[in-house]
């Protein structure tokens, strides 16, 4: 029994008629204002603080102090990040063989 695939250009037209949608609703909320809350102005965080109570107190930068110097802790992410790509490549290329042995 063959598998019926979705014609991948109605697709595409699909997924880039939504992104336009999205687009033009984002651009008309951001250039009438609609979200923002008088009297409260956090910066490029405002959407994320606004709804939470007291919300200073739960972060502050104080508490979040570590031990490890920030250039170690973001070397150690890169490291991790580069890693876990390189282990996705390799997924991906035995994926494929398997998949054309078949």
């Amino acid at each position: 029994m063959s598998e019926r695939k979705p014609n991948g250009r109605i697709a595409a037209i699909a997924t880039a008629a939504v992104m336009m949608i999205a687009a033009v609703c984002a651009a008309y909320f951001m250039l009438n204002g609609y979200g923002l809350v008088d009297g409260l102005d956090f910066g490029c965080g405002q959407y994320y603080y606004t709804d939470i109570p007291d919300w200073a107190r739960r972060f502050s930068s104080s508490c979040f102090t570590g031990e490890r110097h920030l250039a170690l802790i973001i070397i150690l992410f890169a490291t991790w990040a580069y890693a876990m790509y390189r282990f996705w490549i390799f997924v991906d290329k035995h994926s494929r063989k398997e998949t054309n042995n078949e």
